[in-house]
């Protein structure tokens, strides 16, 4: 039975993906792997609008945000950590852990994160001098406006540095850290890059740069500044060993992502979803439109668990809630390349596994699963 590969991470790669990393090794010292170093290099550029390098580590999502609190904070330092979900509170979690005063703005899961209380949580705790934001909450689909939230920072010295989880925006939505004003951006492989696991990306702005050049890293492996020095070399290599595979299977997914119209045809399967769910009878988890995910969508049922069992059944692999949502939702990811197929294969498998649910008759529908089956 073929299976599809529907949670947020990883997602399925393309076959031309796969074959990238099916390429013979090569020495990671030397002119060939610059040469793809610097191809990767500016194609993330281009994704991210931005002249600057990324550092890439050999690493999960968790180690590029890592790498951010390691380099930017300490007990020194008080940080305005923002988060609606999951992987805010990690975010808050890893810089607590590097020693930093945590002044908390929660938002209620299912809920964006407005512009005007993140100004006003700054202008109620002075002394913050770092921002953590969030711009797209896995665990709930919610998606943040990252560039308004900047938009009504304090301009000038009084503006900290905003340090943002990209882990699961980057590739499946504009994100464009120089132009919005983002110090700090941290993102992974295995989302919206399309990409297996095992690469942790890290952007950092000039001022990001400055202020991280007055500080003591505390961390070996992390230290971006450490990372800076062979980013920028005439044949620029890695501190340590790369791995090559994942940075050929990048290299190809990248073409993907680059061709037009790719953000809005992530939005569009993510509105076609949404759409179709409510249709069926689904609540959607994030009710405000304009801060649901082009990444994963999250909705609910009376009957959760059932649910995702009968979609297990016939070869669909959703996730589940995290934390207190554990078993009261189900996401989908839709960030691979989805198109009208692939959702009416999503949302025919739903109608399927809602009529088991509600162990009513479903018609063909119903018929045709219980044969599927083998009644």
């Amino acid at each position: 039975m073929n299976r599809y590969l529907m949670t947020p991470g990883p997602v399925p790669v393309s076959p031309e993906v796969s074959l990238a990393g099916a390429r013979p090794l090569i020495a990671h010292r030397g002119g060939e792997y610059s040469e793809l170093f610097l191809r990767v290099e500016g194609k993330l550029g281009r994704l991210l609008k931005s002249g600057g390098r990324t550092v890439i580590f050999p690493s999960s999502g968790t180690g590029a945000l890592e790498s951010l609190a390691a380099n930017f904070t300490g007990p020194d330092i008080k940080a305005l950590s923002v988060s609606c979900g999951v992987f805010g509170d990690r975010f808050r979690e890893i810089t607590a852990l590097y020693g930093a005063e945590i002044v908390k703005l929660d938002v209620a899961p299912g809920e964006g994160v407005s512009p005007d209380s993140v100004a006003s949580a700054l202008a109620a705790n002075q002394g913050c001098s770092v921002l953590l934001l969030t711009q797209n909450e896995t665990s709930t689909g919610v998606f943040n406006h990252i560039d308004a939230i900047i938009s009504a920072l304090p301009r000038g010295q009084d503006r900290p540095l905003v340090l943002v989880d990209g882990v699961s925006s980057v590739g499946a939505m504009p994100c464009f850290p120089e132009e919005w004003g983002i110090d700090g951006l941290a993102t992974a492989s295995q989302k919206g890059l399309l990409t297996p696991p095992g690469l942790g990306l890290v952007w950092l702005s000039e001022r990001g740069w400055r202020a991280i050049s007055e500080r003591k890293c505390q961390s070996y492996y992390f230290d971006l500044a450490r990372q800076k020095k062979d980013l920028y070399k005439d044949v620029p290599e890695n501190p340590y060993t790369p791995p090559v595979t994942l940075y050929y299977e990048l290299d190809a997914a990248l073409d993907a992502i680059l061709t037009d119209g790719w953000f809005d045809l992530r939005r569009r399967a993510a509105d076609a979803l949404a759409a179709g769910l409510e249709s069926l009878g689904f609540e959607l988890f994030v009710k405000d439109a304009k801060f649901r995910s082009a990444g994963v969508t999250a909705f609910s049922h009376r009957d959760v668990p059932a649910i995702s069992k009968a979609l297990k059944r016939i070869g669909i692999d959703p996730a589940g809630g995290q934390g207190v949502l554990k078993g009261k939702i189900i996401r989908m990811s839709h960030y691979h390349d989805v198109r009208w197929p692939e959702i009416s294969l999503v949302l025919g498998g739903l109608y399927s596994a809602l009529g088991e649910s509600r162990g009513a008759s479903s018609d063909f529908m119903r018929a045709a699963f219980e044969k599927w089956e083998g009644d």
